[in-house]
């Protein structure tokens, strides 16, 4: 009997994961999904069990399997120590005598840059929660600005433009430029003075990525603070990019930009038109595929390397 090979990817960020199986050689696949498994808001425990319980799914709804090949491109785990725990807590779970295992764990921004390019060269930008600046080059050469998380870094992100909505108010609670986030803040979500502001953020494990989409509301209807935030955000994002651009030698001139935060047309927009200023050679374009595709891109590549 041939052997049955499955193969699978695994896409998981801070909040959901999508898991996509094929059998090899059919054009059928399989989906399953999960909460995050990001190392860093779940712990390593949590996030190996997340991986391994829709593995399991997958594999109920498959044929029975003497192949498996796994790759999961994971938020939070940059980190080659990290990568391999949770690649060693995949292959225990599943290796056998009768079954063979390869699996693969790496930076979901990875997964993401061979969805858009394969194997080829190029530069993505991921706008999210967080921020990453990832690229390509020649003989396959990576170079990453960004990623740092929220406290060191992530510009132009839901977090960093929350934040920056999130002073402009208590400027305006100060006597500073007056600006129409106030009272969206105030609607949207019951901070009604600056008390209430401070105890929300300080005690109450405030959202803080959760205001970034009323500053591009604010900005699409003209205010003033909220669309110098955005301009500023996406401006200290596409710096990034220039360092990236500048470091990589043999890169193709283009720029895929995906993410929750480029999702939103008015801000997607802004990015465009500053990235277009900035790098009038690059290409600048939208992801076509899910970030999954390069996960199992990736994962078929570990079945033909065996």
């Amino acid at each position: 009997m041939a052997a049955t090979h499955l193969v699978v990817g695994l896409d998981s960020g801070g909040s959901k994961t999508l898991l996509r199986g094929e059998i090899d050689g059919r054009a059928s696949s399989i989906e399953c999904r999960g909460e995050g498994a990001n190392p860093n808001r779940v712990g390593m425990d949590r996030a190996a069990e997340i991986l391994v319980e829709l593995i399991h799914d997958a594999i109920q709804d498959a044929p029975p399997i003497d192949r498996l090949s796994v790759c999961a491109g994971v938020s939070g785990a940059g980190r080659s120590g990290e990568q391999e725990v949770l690649a060693d807590a995949v292959r225990q779970a599943f290796a056998g005598p009768e079954t063979t295992v390869h699996v693969e764990v790496v930076h979901d921004a990875l997964i993401a840059l061979d969805a858009a390019y394969d194997l080829g060269s190029g530069l993505i930008l991921i706008a999210g929660t967080g921020s990453v600046v990832l690229a390509r080059g020649q003989e396959e050469t990576l170079l990453r600005a960004g990623g740092w998380g929220h406290i060191l870094g992530d510009p132009g992100s839901g977090y960093a433009i929350g934040q920056a909505g999130l002073r402009a108010v208590a400027e305006d609670y100060d006597g500073g430029a007056t600006t129409d986030l106030r009272s969206r803040l105030r609607e949207h979500c019951g901070v009604t003075d600056r008390e209430c502001l401070i105890h929300r953020v300080y005690q109450e494990n405030f959202k803080v990525q959760s205001v970034a989409p009323l500053v591009v509301e604010a900005a699409a209807n003209d205010d003033a603070v909220a669309s110098d935030i955005l301009v500023t955000q996406a401006s200290n994002l596409a710096e990034q990019v220039g360092w990236v651009l500048d470091g990589v030698e043999g890169l193709e001139p283009r720029i895929t930009m995906l993410g929750g935060m480029v999702q939103n047309s008015h801000y997607a927009d802004i990015l465009q038109r500053i990235l277009g200023e900035h790098f009038p050679a690059c290409s600048v374009a939208f992801l076509e595929k899910e970030p999954v595709v390069g996960a199992l891109r990736r994962a078929y590549r570990l079945s033909s390397a065996e």
